[in-house]
């Protein structure tokens, strides 16, 4: 049975709401990459940056994505400072595109250079249901989803549905199918009121509606190809040719 990674966030639910017929593996984003490079499972929605320094081991599921238009809600720098006078943050280990995209944020729209930390002394890179149940204890909450999006007038693509080459076409596209009927399904209950993930009812439609989108549309590519290019500059690998890479249908 193919084993599938899904990242143990609540933004990863609607991806496997209804999603049978495989194994799925949970972990935290940096772990599920480790996995997916050793074939430990050949599957998994993950950090998009693992595409930019892997292209060769994989084919993407297109129109799937972890992105946003504006605010992701869970992916916050969090400080006790104002932002132009942060200089030291503890950044967290464990989606490696959270941290360049943190790089990008400072380094090119407000110009300002920083030192990671292993311990929390002026502001901390939050992500996932941490960042969401963190924001309201500090003064200070910067969306980088938002930072990017006001910078670039483009969605950010924080994860994608990678599957190794090495995987049966069959297999591939049933688990494409399967993943876009589970989206459809939650988003289905979603609407109707039958999905009741936060004690909240307000955000759980704020949330799945305006702060995560699942999508992957010409926008995200362009977005993509533009964070590559960040990363290019910022490590000297060479920045791959994304539309080469999606799995074919």
């Amino acid at each position: 049975m193919l084993k599938v990674g899904r990242v143990s966030y609540t933004n990863t639910l609607p991806l496997f709401y209804s999603l049978r017929g495989f194994e799925i593996v949970e972990g935290h984003p940096s772990e599920l990459v480790e996995k997916l490079r050793k074939g430990e499972i050949q599957a998994g929605i993950v950090s998009s940056a693992e595409l930019f320094f892997n292209p060769e081991s994989y084919y993407v599921l297109p129109d799937i994505s972890i992105s946003s238009r504006g605010r992701v809600c869970s992916v916050l720098l969090l400080s006790e400072k104002p932002l132009n006078r942060i200089s030291r943050i503890k950044v967290t280990t464990r989606s490696v595109t959270s941290r360049y995209l943190l790089r990008y944020v400072l380094k090119e729209i407000h110009r300002r250079d920083f030192k990671e930390v292993p311990s929390k002394e002026e502001a901390i890179l939050s992500i996932g249901d941490e960042a969401l149940s963190l924001k309201d204890y500090y003064p200070f909450s910067y969306d980088l989803g938002e930072e990017w999006f006001r910078h670039t007038a483009l969605p950010f693509v924080f994860a994608l549905f990678l599957v190794r080459r090495e995987v049966a076409l069959p297999v591939a596209r049933r688990l494409y199918r399967s993943v876009k009927e589970s989206l459809t399904d939650f988003f289905t209950d979603l609407k109707r009121g039958k999905v009741k993930v936060f004690s909240d009812p307000d955000f759980n439609e704020e949330y799945f509606l305006r702060c995560i989108d699942y999508n992957l549309t010409k926008d995200h590519l362009r977005s993509l190809e533009l964070f590559f290019g960040f990363l290019e500059k910022e490590t000297g690998h060479e920045a791959p040719k994304i539309n080469a890479l999606f799995l074919p249908l």
